[in-house]
């Protein structure tokens, strides 16, 4: 698995890191550049290395919020290093319905599982008064306590909705917060492609093909949240205001401690 260290410069050199990379760098169309070593998206932690969690350490990345259901951390617990604080912040709006943890469902309700209706609904729900993402304001507040990192299970949904609204709320552009989002083929396809095949062990083609989907990054998905963003609050400064609880005045003490 150490193939996917190599996938983009912005991946950090972690033997044990799922997707997990740095925000910092990106040129905004409000001529701030984001800080390297603060802002971080990845997925699960559960496969970090000892010397992982000392690179982490070095970094100083202390605020760790999971985005994943309870039955997922159960499966795959962080590996939370020394001096980290761990937020749990479940970010998926359809956990009574469908778990998150798609691989735990029967073969029968996976035959039956409709892909393409549950990303596009997921979406759609995702930023709209999401407790999970309330909190993740709340931690950028506070970069005092140390860099922050969000996660889900691969990275990609929860925490790319997450990332999203950390580039708007630094004046980034919707060009910039969709190259972002789509990086995540890039970046995700090593472990993706591992996924797929411990599931064609045991899974039906028709199975892994909807796995295939669901682990896929599509404008259509990012689109559809920014869609509804629209739809209930008009424009992504109003739901970053009104929902998130980032006013001008927020935004623009985040951006004075976070772009160079």
């Amino acid at each position: 698995m150490t193939d996917i260290l190599q996938t983009h410069p912005s991946v950090l050199p972690l033997v044990g890191g799922i997707n997990f990379r740095d925000l910092g760098g990106k040129k905004l169309s409000n001529g701030g550049v984001i800080r390297p070593g603060m802002l971080f998206r990845s997925g699960s932690l559960d496969r970090l290395t000892n010397t992982d969690q000392s690179l982490l350490i070095d970094k100083n990345l202390f605020q760790i919020i999971d985005y994943r259901d309870s039955g997922e951390i159960v499966d795959k617990p962080d590996r939370i290093w020394e001096g980290a604080q761990y937020y749990h912040a479940p970010a998926n709006p359809l956990s009574k319905e469908v778990s998150a943890n798609l691989e735990k469902l029967t073969p029968e309700i996976l035959e039956q599982f409709d892909a393409k209706a549950f990303m596009f609904q997921l979406y759609q729900l995702l930023p709209i008064n999401n407790p999970a993402y309330k909190q993740l304001a709340t931690l950028l507040k506070q970069p005092e306590k140390g860099g922050v990192v969000q996660h889900c299970a691969v990275g990609k949904d929860r925490t790319g909705v997450g990332s999203a609204l950390v580039l708007f709320a630094l004046g980034a552009s919707l060009d910039m917060v969709m190259e972002d989002y789509l990086l995540t083929n890039e970046t995700l396809a090593p472990y993706r492609a591992y996924l797929l095949e411990e599931h064609a062990k045991t899974m039906s083609d028709n199975i892994v093909d909807k796995f295939a989907y669901v682990y896929s990054v599509q404008e259509d998905f990012l689109q559809t949240a920014l869609a509804s963003i629209n739809q209930h609050y008009g424009n992504v400064d109003t739901w970053l205001e009104k929902d998130i609880g980032l006013d001008a005045s927020s935004r623009d003490t985040l951006q004075n401690y976070f772009l160079e």
